[in-house]
């Protein structure tokens, strides 16, 4: 026996069906038993590897593929992979990159399992939020380009469609790059993340979907591809603002709205980068002034940016991870105004996103650039916004003790507003709480009001001050006053 045959036998001995993938991952060589009996795999030689495993099973092996180096392993990887209609087959993958024919990898497939069929309930397809984030997830092992898809199907909502639907959903799940990052956005509009490398027509696959569910309707399918130029990082932060923006909007269009959100928002983030670094923008001065006598207790540092969308604008540079400059260029301006001539009374109360509260360099760089002047410690507020959310209450309240222990005021701003605004009172170390706008103006709403009674009496108990914003009637001053808020 050759030494070429003995290796082959014993690679058989182990696998089922060998395969090598070459540098662009396709099948450069296949032998042995396909899933399906009677399936000849030398037939996919040229194909990429979900030809042989499904969309999912090839998925998975990808993913490791990415941290394989040359001498390493790979495996095993369980999959389940299609072999026929409605039919499955379980497999283990296993694989190994020889030093001396990288970037090539060998790979053999041991069938673990006789064929059986799919489970006769589908799993629905992801829901807008999960789409989001499943498909930030796959851009960021993904090491070829990718599109987003999306399907409009005018009547599938209708009676007597659910066959018509079920076949619709599973022909986007196996559309989708790896194989699950498919979207129900509303009863009859569809995304899905595919792979540009995919040259099979959607609209006839969807097409032809509809036609098994006898559904007599012409799909509608635009597909924009992301842009391969821009690094995955900042691509998947702004897919994903752009792909909300265009889902809470529900707008026609969403195609060429997606595309065009995406365009502004890769624009419009690196105008954000060039304007802080430059510090071009202007800070203004919200007066905070004692219900009671009206005098100026402290002022609120309010930015504004030449868009004048500056919700939106905040929005994005969370979303972007763009936020944290942009704080530490505030508490920058800001310090400057408490040092200035004659500035010696004024306290002023700073913004600051739970995203840069994630690690320690906001409250470093707070303490640091205040140390050869502790004394303004004592006339600042920091105020967490809860436009993103907190998710290590701990290690947060940790960061805003060291500020709170150096004389910084801490409060927690848009009370009332999240979900988790009793939590942040309830586990951060706060000394203020400012309610959302929305409660105040609607403070002459009997509800409203009971509710404000009994949040301003638990604040009153935990020793922690009451800024209601927004106030813009007396009436409204003189009943928020009047419930013992202290602030506005």
């Amino acid at each position: 026996m050759s030494k070429a045959s003995r290796f082959i036998s014993f690679a058989f001995a182990a696998s089922d069906l060998l395969v090598e993938l070459d540098g662009q991952r396709r099948i450069a060589f296949a032998a042995g038993a396909a899933a399906a009996p009677g399936d000849d795999p030398r037939l996919q030689v040229g194909k990429p590897l979900d030809a042989l495993l499904g969309r999912r099973g090839a998925w998975s092996v990808w993913r490791a593929l990415n941290d394989l180096r040359p001498g390493q392993r790979l495996g095993p990887i369980e999959v389940l992979v299609p072999c026929g209609a409605g039919c499955l087959r379980q497999a283990l993958v296993r694989g190994f990159q020889a030093p001396d024919i990288g970037p090539s990898v060998s790979l053999g497939i041991s069938w673990e399992s006789a064929a059986f069929e799919a489970p006769a309930n589908t799993p629905e397809l992801l829901t807008a939020d999960a789409f989001l984030a499943s498909t930030r997830s796959v851009l960021s092992d993904l090491r070829e380009p990718a599109s987003v898809a999306f399907v409009e199907l005018a009547g599938l909502a209708g009676a007597g469609t659910e066959a018509a639907r079920q076949s619709v959903e599973a022909v986007l799940r196996e559309a989708a790059v790896d194989g699950q990052t498919a979207a129900r956005l509303t009863n009859e509009r569809f995304a899905v993340l595919r792979a540009d490398a995919d040259d099979r027509s959607l609209i006839e696959l969807v097409t032809a979907a509809c036609t098994a569910g006898n559904l007599p309707v012409t799909p509608q399918v635009t597909e924009e591809a992301l842009d391969a130029s821009v690094a995955p990082p900042p691509m998947m932060r702004a897919l994903r603002f752009a792909l909300s923006t265009c889902i809470e909007k529900g707008l026609e269009s969403t195609g060429n709205t997606f595309s065009d959100q995406l365009a502004r928002t890769l624009k419009e983030a690196e105008q954000f980068g060039n304007m802080v670094r430059d510090r071009a923008f202007d800070l203004h001065y919200q007066p905070i002034v004692d219900l009671k006598t009206r005098a100026v207790h402290h002022h609120e540092v309010l930015s504004r940016f030449a868009s004048n969308d500056t919700a939106w604008v905040i929005r994005m540079a969370e979303e972007l991870d763009l936020i944290r400059a942009f704080d530490l260029a505030v508490v920058e301006k800001a310090l400057r105004t408490l040092q200035k001539p004659g500035a010696g009374l004024v306290k002023l109360a700073i913004n600051v996103s739970g995203a840069s509260l994630t690690d320690d360099a906001y409250v470093d760089t707070l303490l640091r650039r205040t140390a050869l002047n502790p004394d303004d410690r004592k006339r600042l507020m920091v105020e967490v916004t809860e436009t993103a959310a907190l998710e290590d209450f701990d290690a947060v309240g940790a960061r805003l003790q060291r500020l709170r222990q150096a004389g910084i005021k801490l409060c927690i701003d848009d009370f009332g507003a999240g979900s988790a605004s009793y939590e942040y009172l309830r586990r951060l170390p706060v000394d203020v709480v400012k309610l959302d706008g929305q409660l105040t103006r609607s403070v002459e709403d009997s509800r409203t009001r009971t509710m404000l009674t009994h949040l301003v009496e638990l604040c009153r108990t935990l020793s922690v001050k009451v800024v209601a914003e927004q106030i813009e009637t007396q009436p409204i001053a003189d009943a928020l006053a009047g419930l013992g808020v202290d602030l506005g």
